[in-house]
C-alpha cells in the first residue's frame, strides 16, 4: 500500500477526494440523429446515441450532462430521469456548430395517394399517436420557418388547409402549392407534451428548440430548482393548452432568455401552488388564444376557483405582443413582481390584476397599441384585499383606458398614460376604494382625440374616499372638438358632472398641486416619450430604469422573418 510522507493511505485520500466532489463521477451523454447509434456507448461525439427512446433508458445522476448536436433534429419525447443537486445540477443543453437541436413532436408519413382532385390522402398508423388520437396542426416545412396548415371540419376545398378524421385515422391535405405531400417535408404531429417533468430538481436546459407538438410543449409538476435558459418553443398545437404549464407547486422554476412563438394558449401558466418563479427577458409573440403569460387559477367548481397559483412570482423584462387577450394576466396569486416588460398590440389590456390577487407590484412597464394599458380590477366579493402598486409605467396608444382601477387601496404614482383613443386615460370604478394618483401625467397630445382625462365612473372622490396630488393633466384638442364629449376646459368627471382642475380641488378637496400644462416631451428617437431638461414638472413620470425600446416587434408582416429567425438562433 502506497502512503504519504504522513503515513497516511494514498487510497483513502483518493477516496476522500472522490466523495468531498459532487461531480467526481458525472457523465456527458452525446446524442446524434444523423451520425449516432442507439448501440454506441454514448458517451463521446464519435459514439453518441441517435434517439431520444435510448437517453430514456438511463436514470441520470448529479453532475451529468446530456448534449444533443447541434443541427439535428430529434423525434419524440424528452424524457429525463433523475435529479441533479444545487451545487451539481444535471444539464441539458448543444454541442457542436449549428441551429439549436430541434425536438420535434411530428412524424413523417408515406403511402399518400390521391382523394379528389388536389386532395390527398393517407392512413396515421394509431401506434404513433403519443397521447389523443387527434390532429390540431400540420405544417409544411421544407423552408427555415414551419408554415402552419389550416384546420377544417370536413375534407378541405382550398390549398393549404388539412382535415383529419379520427374515425378512420385518415388525413386529408392540400398543400399550400397543390403538389403532392410526399414532395414536400409535411411534418404531422403526433406526440403531446415534449417534456413532462414530474417532481424533477436541479435541472438545467439551455439552447434548444421544441417545436410543433401536438399539445403541450414542457410540463412541469411539483418540479424545484429548474431552469430553461435560452431555448426556442414553437407552433404548438391543440386550442387550450399552453406552451409551458407549471404546476403542482413549482418551485423556484426559471424561464430565461426563450423565445415562444405561435402558441396556441397562453405562452407560459402559472397555476396550482406555483411559487417563487421568474420569467425573465424572454419574447413571447403571437400567442393564437389567451395570454402571454398568466398566473391563474384552475378550473371553477361550484363558484370556487381551484388550483390558485402560489405567491411571489417574478415576471421582468420580458416582450410580449399580439395576444387574443392579456400580455401578462395576473388573477391568482399575491406578491407578484411586474417590471420591466413591453406588451404590445394585445386584444386586451397589456397587465390585468384581477379575481383575489393582492400587493402585486407593477412597475417600469411600457404598455402600447393595447386595448388598454394597466387594469387592476380585482373586488372585495372575489376575496381581493387590493394594495397593488402600479409606479413608473409607461402607457400610450391604447384603445381604452391606460389606466382603470377596480380594486382597494391601488397606489398609483409616478406612470406617464398618454393618447388613450376611444376612452378616458384613467377610469376609476366605485370598487376602487381609496385610490392614490400621485406624480403621474395624463394627456391626449394629438388634437384628434377628445376624450376627458380623468372619470370616476358611478362615483365620486368622496365616495370611494380618492386622494389625488402632483398630477400634471394636458389636452391637446381645442375647445370646439372636446365639446363633442365634455365642455370647455373640463378635464375631469365624476357622478356629480364635469370638473376643472380648479372647481375639482374645490368641490372634492383633492388634488392639490395639480398641473395643466403641456408635458414638454423631447425627442422620440428613441421610441417612446422622455420629458426634456427644460420641463418643470421632472418628478412626474418615473424614467429611471424603463427597458430599452424593444427593436423586435414582430407584427406578423412578411419582415417579420428575419427577426423569428434571429430570436429562435437560427440561420435562414
Amino acid at each position: 500500500m502506497v502512503r504519504d510522507q504522513h503515513g497516511r493511505s494514498a487510497s483513502i485520500l483518493l477516496v476522500v477526494l472522490v466523495l468531498a466532489s459532487p461531480v467526481a463521477w458525472a457523465t456527458d451523454y452525446y446524442l446524434d440523429s444523423e451520425s449516432g447509434s442507439d448501440g454506441a456507448a454514448g458517451t463521446s461525439p464519435g459514439e453518441a446515441w441517435a434517439s431520444l427512446d435510448q437517453l430514456a433508458k438511463v436514470t441520470l445522476q448529479p453532475g451529468d450532462r446530456v448534449l444533443l448536436r447541434r443541427g439535428a433534429s430529434f423525434r419524440g419525447r424528452l424524457r429525463i430521469s433523475g435529479s441533479g443537486t444545487a451545487e451539481a445540477p444535471i444539464t441539458v443543453g448543444a454541442w457542436g456548430e449549428g441551429n439549436k437541436p430541434e425536438i420535434l413532436g411530428t412524424v413523417l408519413l408515406d403511402g399518400w395517394e390521391i382523394h379528389q382532385g388536389e386532395v390527398w390522402r393517407v392512413s396515421v398508423p394509431e401506434e404513433l399517436f403519443q397521447g389523443r388520437k387527434k390532429l390540431f396542426s400540420v405544417y409544411e416545412y421544407d423552408d427555415a420557418i414551419p408554415v402552419r396548415l389550416q384546420r377544417e371540419d370536413s375534407v378541405p376545398a382550398e390549398r393549404g388547409h388539412f382535415h383529419f378524421d379520427p374515425e378512420t385515422l385518415t388525413l386529408y391535405v392540400i398543400t399550400t402549392d397543390g403538389r403532392s405531400p410526399a414532395d414536400r417535408r409535411l411534418e404531422v404531429p403526433v406526440i403531446e407534451q415534449l417534456m413532462d417533468l414530474r417532481d424533477a430538481r436541479c435541472l438545467v436546459f439551455e439552447d434548444l428548440a421544441l417545436l410543433m407538438g401536438n399539445c403541450r410543449h414542457v410540463v412541469l409538476s411539483g418540479c424545484e430548482d429548474v431552469i430553461f435558459r435560452d431555448c426556442a418553443s414553437l407552433f404548438v398545437g391543440a386550442y387550450g393548452n399552453p406552451n409551458f404549464v407549471l404546476r403542482d407547486g413549482c418551485r423556484r422554476v426559471q424561464i430565461l432568455d426563450c423565445f415562444l412563438y405561435e402558441s396556441v394558449n397562453c405562452g407560459i401558466l402559472l397555476t396550482d401552488g406555483t411559487t417563487e418563479c421568474r420569467i425573465a427577458g424572454c419574447t413571447i409573440e403571437r400567442c393564437m388564444s389567451n395570454d402571454g403569460i398568466s398566473c391563474h387559477s384552475g378550473a371553477t367548481v361550484e363558484g370556487v376557483r381551484t388550483g390558485l397559483c402560489g405567491h411571489r412570482n417574478v415576471l421582468e423584462s420580458n416582450v410580449i405582443g399580439h395576444c387574443p387577450e392579456e400580455s401578462i394576466d395576473i388573477t391568482s396569486g399575491d406578491h407578484h413582481v411586474v417590471r420591466g416588460n413591453i406588451c404590445h398590440d394585445d386584444g386586451n389590456p397589456g397587465i390585468i390584476v384581477g379575481h383575489d390577487s393582492d400587493h402585486i407590484l407593477i412597475e417600469h412597464n411600457i404598455c402600447m397599441r393595447d386595448r388598454g394599458g394597466i387594469y387592476v380590477m380585482g373586488k372585495a366579493e372575489e376575496g381581493a384585499e387590493g394594495h397593488n402598486r402600479v409606479i413608473g409605467n409607461l402607457c400610450y396608444e391604447n384603445t381604452y383606458p391606460a389606466v382603470e382601477l377596480a380594486s382597494p387601496d391601488a397606489l398609483v404614482v409616478g406612470n406617464t398614460l398618454l393618447n388613450s383613443r376611444e376612452r378616458v386615460v384613467v377610469r376609476i370604478n366605485p370598487d376602487a376604494v381609496r385610490p392614490v394618483l400621485r406624480d403621474n401625467i395624463i394627456a391626449n397630445l394629438e388634437a384628434t382625440i377628445p376624450h376627458m382625462l380623468i372619470h370616476f365612473i358611478h362615483c365620486t372622490p368622496d365616495s370611494v374616499s380618492a386622494q389625488l396630488s402632483g398630477n400634471v393633466l394636458f389636452h391637446a384638442a381645442d375647445v370646439r372638438k372636446r365639446e363633442v364629449f365634455f365642455p370647455t376646459a373640463e378635464l375631469i368627471r365624476t357622478d356629480d358632472g364635469g370638473f376643472t382642475v380648479e372647481s375639482f380641488e374645490e368641490r372634492y378637496d383633492t388634488g392639490a398641486d395639480t398641473t395643466v400644462a403641456e408635458p414638454g416631451f423631447g425627442a422620440l428617437e428613441d421610441g417612446y416619450f422622455r420629458l426634456s431638461d427644460e420641463t418643470e414638472q421632472k418628478d412626474a413620470g418615473a424614467w429611471e430604469g424603463l427597458p430599452e425600446y424593444p427593436q423586435h416587434l414582430i407584427d406578423g408582416s412578411a419582415d417579420d422573418r428575419a427577426e423569428i429567425l434571429r430570436l429562435w438562433g437560427k440561420e435562414g
